[in-house]
């Protein structure tokens, strides 16, 4: 089959076959030249403009190593290959201006994240013609990205595109690091790929003998997340786009398209032109949209006068810090002690769980690993015998309180007197 070579300073050279050069010619696939990877990261690194668009030819690469290693194991071929790099290649096509940002007003104003567009876009978009008219399935696609399993290989195939350890997080810790011109990222992923087994239940296994990459992936995972995604000011630029977003949906309508064309058109430059080409006269909303980018076009930010890092095993506790309402309690609570407008003050609580999860197993925060005991292949949890995996299986809460800097001393003083109450014993120091 021919292919054609392109050059990526991440993986070197990647072959693309023809119908993934399709894709990527497509429309749909092209926007994302426009979205930023790292919504917020280019306030603070300077070198973070790459997009979703190399990081989903990055995935795509990934993916196809994956599929080489584990394919032949379960029976599978060429063709279910071809359709596993499609997956991976397409798997942010849904994203929105400024990526995750734009999905937390698509989730709140709509109820759909940026999987749900990915998977309207290839059923309904002219990329579901391609792929059709390539001799494949738009609904297998469909289902790859979104992880689906509908037969037993599925939790193989879709765990490569979107699993526990997949191609989009192996790419996207090294790239964003290389980018960044931070190492927190770096991850010997052929070294993790090479190590990879089915086992004899159908899932996927590491070998202990890898444990040491296995490590330094969870380990650069936390520390990519902590000191690149939510770094105080990244989030504070992230914080101040939902609101600007959330404030300009009711006059641009952003997240009520209904046909791909009307998504299509959405990206990070014509977010702001089209902001920017606002009658700030016209509403409370309009105005406050237009505010928050002439904020931003002069890196005005909000500033942090709070800080607290969190980490605690106990789910209930991570998940009611990021509810709205219990957010937006908060932050009533702290204007009204500052003595400062409410809506001077903002409540982040970034979460993640510190080990990906893993749906198939009773604890999904556990990496299943194999070693060799006597001839025989014996499947243990990797905490078992990693005391880094045992300290990293928690919930990782940056809580965060947000003002703009004639209040920050203020809001500071409130938020310390109120965030007392969190117990320090909640804390465990890696």
């Amino acid at each position: 089959m021919t292919t054609i070579e392109i050059n990526d300073p991440v993986h070197g050279f990647i072959h693309l076959t023809p119908i993934e050069m399709k894709i990527i010619d497509s429309e749909p696939y092209q926007r994302l030249r426009r979205v930023r990877q790292l919504s917020g990261g280019h306030f603070v690194y300077p070198t973070a403009e790459h997009s979703r668009f190399g990081h989903c030819i990055g995935a795509l690469y990934l993916a196809g190593l994956l599929g080489e290693r584990l394919l032949p194991q379960i029976g599978l071929d060429e063709d279910d290959l071809q359709d596993i790099r499609l997956a991976a290649l397409l798997h942010d096509l849904g994203h929105g201006p400024f990526s995750h940002v734009f999905e937390e007003c698509l989730i709140e104003h709509r109820g759909w994240n940026h999987e749900d567009v990915t998977e309207w876009l290839i059923l309904n978009s002219v990329v579901g013609d391609i792929l059709g008219d390539g001799g494949v399935s738009k609904n297998r696609i469909s289902h790859l990205v979104r992880g689906r399993v509908i037969e037993p290989n599925d939790i193989i195939t879709s765990g490569i595109v979107a699993g526990q350890v997949d191609a989009d997080k192996m790419d996207y810790l090294i790239r964003d690091s290389f980018y960044c011109g931070v190492n927190y990222g770096l991850v010997d992923i052929h070294r993790l790929i090479n190590s990879l087994e089915v086992s004899d239940t159908g899932t996927l296994e590491f070998d202990i003998n890898a444990r040491g990459a296995l490590e330094s992936f969870l380990v650069a995972r936390y520390e990519m997340f902590l000191n690149v995604y939510y770094h105080k000011t990244v989030r504070s630029v992230e914080v101040m786009l939902v609101h600007l977003m959330n404030a300009a949906d009711s006059e641009l309508g952003l997240t009520s398209f209904s046909e791909p064309d009307h998504f299509l058109e959405l990206d990070d430059m014509s977010l702001f032109s089209q902001i920017r080409d606002l009658d700030s006269s016209i509403s409370e909303d309009a105005q406050e949209a237009v505010k928050m980018v002439n904020l931003l076009d002069s890196r005005k930010l909000y500033k942090s006068s709070f800080e607290k890092v969190l980490h605690t095993q106990d789910r209930f506790v991570s998940k009611l810090l990021t509810k709205k309402r219990v957010r937006e309690s908060i932050q009533d609570e702290i204007a009204e002690s500052a003595d400062v407008p409410p809506e001077e003050v903002i409540v982040d609580v970034p979460t993640l769980p510190s080990v990906p999860y893993n749906p198939h197993q009773m604890d999904p925060m556990e990496i299943s690993i194999y070693e060799i005991i006597e001839g025989k292949k014996i499947t243990r949890n990797l905490s078992d015998l990693s005391n880094i995996a045992e300290m990293m299986k928690v919930y990782l809460d940056v809580i965060r309180v947000y003002t703009r800097e004639p209040f920050r001393k203020k809001v500071g003083k409130a938020s310390r007197e109120i965030f007392q109450e969190v117990p320090d014993a909640a804390l465990i120091h890696m």
